[in-house]
């Protein structure tokens, strides 16, 4: 193989390596996350499961808006 192969090879692996340690820090940020019940949680995890890139970008979106309310979890307004 040609050095620029390789290149490309160890590109491709760090970037694997990325999507799949940002998937598994997601998993455990949302079952460390106190202000979710269990079923949302639950609920989190088998979306960042069955999509995990699409769910990693949806929890990362929905997490800064998460503000404690009461006892009930709403959206945090922004605008």
């Amino acid at each position: 193989m040609e050095v620029w192969q390789w290149a490309l090879v160890l590109l491709a692996a760090a970037s694997a390596a990325f999507v799949m340690g940002s998937i598994i820090w997601a998993v455990f940020d949302v079952l460390g996350e106190v202000r979710l019940n269990q079923t949302t949680r639950i609920l989190w995890v088998l979306l960042l499961f069955a999509v995990p890139l699409l769910g990693l970008l949806a929890w990362l979106y929905t997490k800064p808006r998460l503000a404690y309310s009461g006892n009930s979890l709403r959206l945090r307004q922004t605008l």
